[in-house]
């Protein structure tokens, strides 16, 4: 599902998200980590939107990118635990 923003660019969505993201919980930061790696994947958010909103070098959006891969696998591990897959 692409991102269809009407009252915001993708640059200010993506600042805004991280500010949620520096605030979040283990169990939100791991749903927004998920989210964000998937638009990413996606193609809806781009590596200079993250690096920007988030102050990241390419070497640490690498790293970054990584950790949220790993949220994003520890994440569903537990879903389907949840949902008894």
């Amino acid at each position: 599902m692409a991102i269809n923003l009407q009252h915001q660019t993708a640059a200010q969505f993506v600042a805004r998200l991280r500010e949620r993201w520096r605030n979040a919980e283990k169990d939100e930061k791991a749903r927004i980590g998920a989210w964000l790696l998937a638009r990413y994947n996606a193609g809806d958010i781009t590596a200079a939107q993250i690096r920007t909103a988030f102050n990241l070098t390419a070497g640490q959006l690498t790293t970054f990118a990584a950790r949220l891969q790993t949220l994003s696998d520890a994440r569903a591990i537990i879903q389907a635990e949840q949902r008894g897959d």
